[in-house]
């Protein structure tokens, strides 16, 4: 006999078999028990998580001639036939068969009365693929169908389903299934099959699932097929082409400690071992996202992974957000790109040349012995002047940050001055055109920034926004320029806009609240001028610049 894939041999033919959808099955049981079996189903849900399985088996347990408890018996004749050469139970993958003629033929065959069973079942997979024509063909059918036909149509994208169709069904949300479910179904496949694997091999599997079974069945299946008695981790993240832990912290030192050299040869080797640069941009998106919440929260992460952390809890977090914003549009690029390896590298040595900018870091350079020497003699001519620099802009930088910050006190005291109901009102009404722009490539993440806010104080030219948590708020004073020129776009008009926290404006409003009643009068006040950085004085100095970088040019 040919052999059976572990997915396919272990599909469940029972509820009782089936693993992590508790409150489907449950439902779907007592239904069948209490006799109240819907005309249409929509299973939907990830990928893997047991749609198709449940349809099948829901189409045996209405059958079941023996059913006691809604489960199927095995025993009776229904059980027993083979589910593939069922000519009452028809499977059809709507992805090839998706035309209105396919759907038509079988809103004119359900009239018939089954052949064998007491329900003819219709199972319609990834049904989000019919046509339009397709999908009114089925309408009329699903409203108002035979006693004797119940569909099931089973979908990873319930949102592309019209909502007419979507209405004449019962529909079922399938979860993703936890990790915990999948390690014991997994030990439970290895005990059948007679072969052992090592728990931290085991709980990779499930980690890398992402909550679909059948991803993890059909990996252990690749892990098993290795034939080695010693397989490790790396093994696994082999077989799909991804990296371990410690390979996405070794890339992004690399990246933040300005070595370009290393992170060129990291690519190299990434290449040459087959690994899918889209998980490895992934892999950095998730890991800069769990260092932004390891700096703004407390015991969130286990102790050994919040201590690798701490490595980068040093660096800025504007740096951090220009970094997930590059990787954001490296991954974008390379599902367009034919050659993922040298869109990889600009992206990445771009990132790099932009910590060596924002942290005055030393560029890593392999170098000739002459040069090294030529090197080191203008880094020792030019050290007191860069020190000297360091602490003006130092100064500077903090004298930056208290105007910042007295601006802000500034704007939130004019938006006070400024409010107005009617205009707030007038704003919020005209608040969900910004929607229009998520589709828009150069204004959707200011825009889906700006759907997350709550415009809480509105006047002629000032506008108070809150957001839940200071992440949002940061991201928002980041890219104040571009939320002013998307709010002139819809608006018509120049705004000031501020942002604070939701806990913050409490503080602010309870305030404000305190100084009205003991009579206190708001007036409006002029922001502070911000100096600008100075301009380079000559071409030359700015050919200079380019070529040995600004930490080693004089401003005298």
């Amino acid at each position: 006999m040919s052999y059976i894939s572990l997915y396919r041999k272990y599909r469940p033919h029972k509820f009782k078999d089936v693993v992590g959808q508790n409150v489907v099955v449950k439902i779907l049981e007592n239904s069948i028990l209490n006799n109240k079996i819907g005309h249409a189903y929509i299973f939907s849900g990830p990928r893997g998580t047991g749609k198709t399985s449940i349809a099948k088996i829901f189409a045996r347990a209405v059958n079941c001639l023996n059913s006691t408890d809604g489960d199927v018996c095995g025993e009776c004749d229904s059980c027993k036939s083979n589910i593939e050469e069922e000519l009452d139970i028809v499977e059809i993958d709507a992805a090839s068969n998706n035309g209105v003629d396919e759907i038509r033929e079988i809103t004119n065959n359900v009239k018939l009365m089954p052949s064998n069973l007491k329900y003819r079942i219709y199972i319609i997979d990834e049904v989000h693929m019919l046509s339009t024509s397709a999908f009114n063909a089925l309408l009329k059918t699903l409203e108002e169908p035979p006693a004797h036909a119940i569909f099931i149509l089973a979908t990873t994208e319930v949102n592309k389903i019209p909502a007419t169709v979507i209405s004449r069904c019962q529909k079922f949300d399938f979860k993703k299934i936890n990790e915990k479910d999948i390690v014991n179904r997994l030990k439970f496949i290895l005990e059948s099959e007679n072969r052992k694997l090592d728990d931290s091999i085991i709980n990779t599997i499930a980690k890398l699932s992402d909550g679909g079974l059948r991803d993890a069945i059909n990996l252990l299946d690749q892990a098993l097929s290795l034939n080695k008695e010693d397989i490790t981790v790396d093994d696994i993240y082999n077989l799909i082409g991804d990296i371990n832990e410690n390979a996405v912290f070794d890339i992004l030192t690399a990246i933040t400690s300005g070595n370009i050299k290393d992170v060129i040869k990291i690519v190299n080797q990434y290449y040459e071992s087959g690994k899918n640069f889209i998980k490895v941009c992934e892999k950095l998106e998730i890991l800069i996202k769990d260092i932004l919440i390891y700096n703004n929260t407390e015991n969130y992460f286990d102790k050994e992974y919040e201590d690798k952390l701490s490595n980068y809890s040093r660096i800025d977090t504007d740096l951090f957000i220009e970094l997930s914003t590059q990787l954001f549009d490296l991954n974008y690029d390379l599902k367009k790109s034919n050659n993922q390896k040298t869109v990889a590298e600009i992206y990445l040595i771009k990132m790099t040349l932009l910590f060596i900018e924002k942290t005055n870091t030393p560029k890593a350079i392999s170098t000739k012995e002459d040069d090294n020497i030529q090197i080191q003699e203008i880094a020792e001519n030019t050290n007191k002047t860069v020190n000297k620099k360091q602490e003006t802009e130092t100064e500077e930088s903090s004298e930056l940050d208290e105007l910042l910050i007295e601006n802000k006190k500034i704007n939130i005291n004019n938006c006070l001055y400024n409010a107005n109901k009617q205009l707030k009102n007038e704003f919020v009404n005209n608040f969900v055109s910004i929607k229009e722009f998520v589709t828009n490539k150069k204004y959707n993440s200011i825009a889906n920034l700006l759907l997350k806010s709550t415009p809480e104080v509105v006047g002629e030219t000032n506008i108070l926004f809150t957001f839940k948590n200071n992440f949002e708020v940061v991201l928002f004073e980041k890219n104040i320029n571009e939320i002013v020129k998307l709010l002139k776009m819809i608006y018509n008009k120049d705004y000031v806009v501020v942002a604070v926290t939701t806990d913050e404006w409490n503080d602010i409003k309870a305030e404000y609240i305190k100084n009205i009643n003991s009579g206190k009068k708001y007036e409006y006040q002029e922001l502070k001028k911000i100096p600008q950085k100075k301009k380079k004085s000559t071409e030359l100095q700015e050919s200079i610049e380019s070529i040995f970088g600004e930490e080693y040019i004089s401003e005298d």
